[in-house]
C-alpha cells in the first residue's frame, strides 16, 4: 500500500502563519533594540556615536565607559543606596500584604468586604496628591535624606494585597481549616500553609515591589537633597544633565543601573509566569 499523500496547508493558513510570526519577530525586535543600544554603546570606544557604536567590532569592546561613569559621580553609593531601599520597601511591602491579604480572605469577620474594596479604592488615588503631606510627615519626623525617609510612604501599598489577596483565595480552604483544628495559630496557618502554597504569586508580587522601589525616581528626588543619600534612579538623571557627559557614559550608567532588575526577573521568571498564570485562571 502507499502512504496517504501529505495535505498541504491551505494559502490562507500559510500567509497567516506568515503574518503571525512576522508580526512577533516586530514586537521582539521593538523590544530587544533598546536594550542592544545600551550594552552595545556602553562597551564602545569613547566618542563613539551612531551606528559605529551600536556595532561595534569584537575587538573594539571596553568598560572605559562604565569606569567614566563610576568615577565621575557617586553611582557606587547610590546603588547601595537604592538596594538598601529597595530590599527594605520589598520586604515591608510584602509582609504586610501577605498578612492583610489572609486576614481578608480566611477568618471570617464583618467588613472584610468593605476593607478589601477600600483598598482597592487606594489604587485608585493618584500618588501626585499625597506628595506634600508625606513630605511633610517625612520632615517633622527628621528623615529627609535618610533611607528610612525614603522608604516611609511606600510601607503598604495595595496592590499587592489586592494580588495576594486573590491568590489564597484559590486556595483549598479545607487545608487552612484542618490546620486551625490541630490548634495551629493565625501566624503559623500563615506561614506554614497558606505562604508556601501560593509561594508564585508571593515571588511575584515580591517581584512587583522590588522593581517599583528600584525605579523610584521622583520622591527619592524630592527628599534628599544630598548626591551621597540619593537613589541610583536619581543619580543616572544628575549623570545625564552634566555639561561634560558622553552619550557612551550615559548608557554606561544606564547599563550599570538596568542589570539589577535583568537578573531579578530573569532569576524570577519561572514563579513570575507561574504567578500571572494562576492569578488569570
Amino acid at each position: 500500500m502507499t502512504a496517504p499523500a501529505r495535505r498541504r496547508p491551505a494559502p490562507a493558513l500559510r500567509v497567516g502563519s506568515a503574518l503571525r510570526w512576522t508580526w512577533i519577530a516586530l514586537v521582539v525586535a521593538v523590544v530587544v533594540f533598546p536594550v542592544w543600544v545600551t550594552v552595545a554603546t556602553a562597551v564602545s570606544p569613547p566618542g563613539r556615536t551612531g551606528l559605529a557604536a551600536m556595532f561595534p567590532a569584537p575587538g573594539d569592546l571596553t568598560l572605559d565607559n562604565v569606569r567614566t561613569a563610576l568615577a565621575g559621580f557617586p553611582l557606587v553609593r547610590q546603588f547601595g543606596v537604592s538596594v538598601m531601599v529597595t530590599a527594605l520597601q520589598t520586604t515591608a511591602q510584602v509582609v504586610l500584604a501577605a498578612a492583610a491579604a489572609y486576614a481578608l480572605v480566611f477568618p471570617t469577620w464583618r467588613g472584610r468586604t468593605v476593607a478589601f474594596v477600600l483598598i482597592l479604592g487606594t489604587l485608585a488615588i493618584p500618588g501626585e496628591s499625597s506628595v506634600i503631606p508625606n513630605f511633610q510627615l517625612v520632615s517633622s519626623l527628621g528623615l529627609r535624606n535618610t533611607v528610612l525617609g525614603i522608604v516611609l510612604p511606600f510601607l503598604a501599598v495595595g496592590y499587592p494585597v489586592f494580588l495576594l489577596r486573590q491568590a489564597f483565595g484559590q486556595l483549598p480552604r479545607e487545608v487552612w481549616e484542618a490546620a486551625r483544628l490541630d490548634g495551629a495559630s493565625h501566624l503559623r496557618c500563615l506561614t506554614r500553609v497558606v505562604l508556601p502554597m501560593a509561594a508564585p504569586q508571593v515571588v511575584t508580587a515580591a517581584l512587583w515591589c522590588a522593581l517599583a522601589a528600584w525605579n523610584g525616581y521622583f520622591w527619592p528626588l524630592l527628599i534628599t537633597d544630598t548626591p551621597e543619600q540619593r537613589t541610583v534612579q536619581v543619580g543616572l538623571a544628575q549623570l545625564a544633565a552634566g555639561e561634560s557627559t558622553t552619550p557612551a557614559v550615559v548608557y554606561a550608567g544606564t547599563l550599570v543601573v538596568l542589570l539589577p532588575t535583568l537578573l531579578l526577573v530573569l532569576v524570577g521568571q519561572r514563579f513570575l509566569v507561574r504567578g500571572l498564570a494562576t492569578r488569570a485562571r
